[in-house]
């Protein structure tokens, strides 16, 4: 509903753009919020310069900055702090790269992760970096977002995935099918896809206000992934009672 405030047709923008199944278009946003065209477009285009929305093709969609802020929500809700003994024990069980994490439309935000000293150069650098749609869908995170959202996965494939390794697949018929299992299942995982000597696996687990995505990274010579999954279901079943006992 129009409150005739900045602030509240701001928020009515975000939340009808929130509830949508998809990009939410200019006349939609209009019919949906019940303010004047003019207001919406003004309003929506300077929360995209903010990265609060994201402008593409389809319309308006929330952007990363939202799950920036997210990040910041989860420290204050506690889910990080919850979640940090079982990122250091999962990396303690490995060896290996933990970490936890939550998703938006277009983009990855890291909560907590846990690694050693040989891998400090490697979590240095921004991760994921910024890159087209083709490079985020090719990870393990990557996967799960797009197989909860599948209005996304049309856009994702249109963009085009990108080989960044030659294990990287970028076969839509296959992708759709990998999707399809990590959408059954809810685990994702990619060999060698996005660095050659590395695999990376991760699953969703509930938090109490968003899913988050708890990942583990590891070196092919360093665990095997057989080994390296069910260590990571182990810790996100313990994680997800945790969380639910809280």
């Amino acid at each position: 509903m129009d409150d005739h405030t900045v602030t509240g047709r701001a928020m009515a923008i975000l939340e009808a753009v929130g509830a949508g199944l998809g990009p939410m278009t200019l006349s939609k946003l209009v019919a949906e919020t019940g303010i004047p065209k003019p207001s919406v477009r003004r309003i929506a285009n300077r929360l995209v310069d903010h990265r609060i929305l994201h402008r593409e093709s389809g319309g308006y969609s929330l952007g990363l900055h939202l799950a920036e802020l997210g990040q910041l929500a989860a420290r204050q809700l506690g889910t990080a702090e919850t979640a940090s003994p079982f990122i250091h024990e999962l990396h303690q069980r490995t060896r290996q790269i933990a970490w936890i994490g939550t998703a938006g439309d277009d983009g990855f935000v890291m909560l907590e992760s846990s690694f050693a000293l040989r891998h400090s150069q490697l979590m240095a650098a921004e991760w994921p970096p910024p890159a087209p749609p083709g490079l985020f869908g090719a990870t393990a995170a990557g996967q799960l977002l797009l197989s909860t959202r599948p209005q996304l996965v049309d856009l994702f494939l249109q963009s085009g995935p990108t080989r960044l390794t030659p294990y990287t697949v970028t076969n839509p018929q296959l992708i759709v099918r990998r999707l399809e299992r990590v959408a059954e299942t809810g685990l994702a995982i990619e060999r060698e896809e996005t660095r050659v000597g590395w695999w990376c696996g991760a699953v969703v687990i509930p938090g109490p206000t968003t899913p988050h995505i708890l990942g583990l990274t590891a070196e092919l010579h360093g665990m095997s992934p057989h080994r390296g999954l069910r260590q990571l279901q182990q810790i996100a079943d313990e994680l997800t009672c945790e969380l639910k006992s809280t």
